[in-house]
């Protein structure tokens, strides 16, 4: 669409005028019109001077864009949004960038005259509910968030963010790690989509806090700004200054020299008679100032200054007047290097301050796809009934009630497993299972009508799994986690009917292999659209088939051991490589295992490489099977 989506305008002058350069946008689409809804800007410097928003079929628009360097100087980077619709319904943001130094043409020093005078960052909040939530990542306030947190960058050249989590108990700490992980690495690509490096992006550890959560969520997380995080304001405040403007005020203190005054020296210089009568006029006063020092002087020593200075402006203000705490408030709240290796104070009455533009993002919208509502597993093999006191079957439950109440028909799968182990009873297993799968869904159809008048659609997936119980496996294999019921709500499947590719994994090995190979390509791609299958329809069947060779590989395990154990592990492989891409794993339901002892017997007559045929793992998921 852009062939040079960046441009660098190099060195411009400080008072050369506004500078101009031009992006051309172009719609390859040969019957498409590409519909312009709105741009927006980083900073209000920058202006869009192009009026048109409809790119014709396989046309070019000239989007005009200018910056003005007044009271700018030194490097700058700034980026522009602009959002587009192709036909009806296919949305995109594409981002451009200008950058540049803003020079002097009187003097080789960059003298910084630009503060930000009040920069406050509003903290994101969200209740995710589930660990795979990251719909709140999708929220236009995000994006306003990561804006206003490039002022901090364009001033002090690098922002730090803060993460707090809120959980019940430490158990779901490890749950929302991937969560956490897959946040920090979307606000990362917000930023190098604005132009600016991740050196530039720092992420604090975060901090877990333990706290009521409401029964819905699965936790609280606080997204913040480190440096300049504010608790009291729901949206961010910038307000930048420059020194015409501090100039321009009736000053109450303005003094400037290289060697660091003494406080009595600064004291004798603050105008008094000018604060008395405003304290007179208005009963109280709110001050602000700005300290600047030579650049060797620590962050910290700037905070000492600062303090000092506040305390004692205090100590004198109330000996003249004998005001309160409660009637002043003096806040140096802007601590900076002085471009001249010089110590400046500043102080004025906020009251004085002529009104400057506030940089506001306009918030668009929210487009969200809602998230998968929690499912629920639970082991049967101490209790078949369902545990409703359980914490996390009343998470679950809350979110059905809730998304009824909203207006959506609740559907859900039910899949209930036994293992192949023999029943006292003498019973079939899958008769029982079935029975098991039938009395679960007519006792949650009751509970529900109870609650909400309202019925629950099911699909009852009942299943043996396992291995064959032999008294040669039965010391080896758990078949106690096979033994569950998982209930999985499908109301939120995105509904789209995207056509997607099934097609079967498939690898063949030598001897000595333990699970599928996560990190190959092969693997990555049919992880993806297993990825896709659960996102669209709610869950994913697969079915998954071991085989190894009659060549004994381990002394002390049967074959028919190992042939599980490859499958069991490559299963559990795939589920950890799913969760990482933010995929529940109740939502893959492996619907049938087979576990195959192949080929001839080995005499040692017969090269060993033609035995690799009956050595692979082969998963073919469930739709692959139907379409064939």
């Amino acid at each position: 669409m852009i062939a040079e989506p960046a441009k660098d305008l190099g060195e411009i002058f400080e008072n050369g005028g506004k500078i101009t350069t031009t992006f051309t946008l172009r719609n390859p689409y040969p019957r498409d019109t590409i519909h312009i809804l709105n741009i927006e800007t980083s900073c209000g410097c920058t202006a869009i001077l192009s009026q048109d928003t409809l790119i014709e079929p396989n046309s070019t628009l000239e989007l005009q864009v200018s910056y003005d360097p007044a009271g700018r100087l030194g490097l700058f980077v700034k980026s522009i949004a602009v959002y587009t619709r192709t036909g009806k319904s296919d949305f995109s943001t594409l981002y451009l960038k200008i950058s540049g130094n803003v020079i002097t043409e009187t003097s080789l020093v960059t003298p910084e005259n630009t503060q930000l005078l009040e920069y406050k960052v509003a903290p994101i909040y969200f209740y995710p509910i589930t660990p795979f939530d990251t719909s709140y990542l999708d929220f236009s306030y995000l994006i306003s968030f990561v804006n206003d947190l490039t002022y901090e960058i364009d001033f002090y050249q690098f922002t730090t963010v803060g993460i707090e989590v809120g959980v019940r108990s430490k158990k779901d700490i490890e749950d929302l790690e991937y969560l956490l992980n897959f946040s920090r690495f979307k606000l990362l690509r917000e930023f190098s989509r604005r132009g600016f490096f991740s050196t530039t992006v720092f992420f604090e550890e975060p901090v877990f806090v333990m706290e009521d959560i409401p029964v819905w969520a699965s936790a609280r997380i606080k997204v913040f700004s480190s440096n300049f995080n504010t608790e009291i304001d729901e949206e961010s405040t910038i307000r930048i200054s420059q020194e015409d403007f501090v100039e321009n005020l009736n000053l109450a203190l303005d003094h400037q020299q290289f060697v660091m005054p003494e406080y009595e020296e600064l004291i004798d210089m603050v105008n008094f008679e000018l604060l008395e009568g405003k304290l007179f006029m208005n009963s109280r006063l709110e001050l602000k100032g700005i300290i600047l020092t030579p650049q060797n002087v620590t962050l910290k020593e700037r905070e000492k200054i600062r303090k000092k200075l506040s305390t004692i402006i205090f100590i004198k203000l109330k000996k003249l007047t004998g005001i309160s705490k409660e009637n002043v408030t003096i806040n140096f709240d802007s601590l900076g290097i002085h471009p001249e290796n010089k110590y400046r104070f500043v102080l004025w009455d906020k009251d004085d301050e002529q009104d400057r533009q506030k940089f506001r993002f306009e918030i668009k919208d929210d487009d969200i796809v809602p998230p998968l509502l929690p499912t629920y597993r639970q082991s049967t093999l101490t209790r078949t009934t369902l545990d409703t006191n359980n914490i996390e079957f009343k998470h679950f439950w809350k979110n059905l009630i809730l998304n009824q109440k909203a207006g959506h028909k609740i559907q859900m799968v039910i899949e209930c497993s036994v293992s192949q182990m023999p029943r006292s009873a003498g019973d079939d297993n899958l008769v029982i299972v079935r029975k098991r799968a039938s009395e679960i869904s007519e006792f949650l159809n009751k509970m529900f009508k109870d609650q909400t008048g309202d019925e629950i659609s099911f699909v009852l997936k009942p299943a043996v799994h396992g291995p064959e119980y032999q008294s040669s496996l039965k010391k080896l294999v758990d078949y106690s986690q096979y033994e569950y019921v998982n209930l999985i709500p499908t109301t939120h499947s995105n509904g789209q009917t995207k056509e997607l590719d099934p097609h079967p994994y498939q690898v063949n090995f030598d001897y000595y292999f333990n699970g599928v190979d996560t990190a190959s390509w092969l693997f990555d791609k049919f992880a993806n659209y297993i990825a896709a299958a659960v996102e669209q329809d709610g869950y994913v069947e697969l079915r998954i088939e071991s085989s190894i060779s009659k060549i004994p590989i381990e002394h002390d395990l049967p074959n028919e051991y190992l042939v599980y154990a490859r499958a069991n592990e490559s299963e559990k492989r795939l589920r950890l490589y799913l969760k990482k891409k933010l995929i529940d794993d109740n939502r893959i339901l492996f619907t049938e295992q087979r576990y195959l002892i192949q080929g001839p017997v080995y005499d040692g007559t017969i090269p060993i490489i033609q035995f690799r045929k009956f050595q692979y793992i082969k998963i073919v998921p469930q739709k692959y099977l139907t379409q064939e």
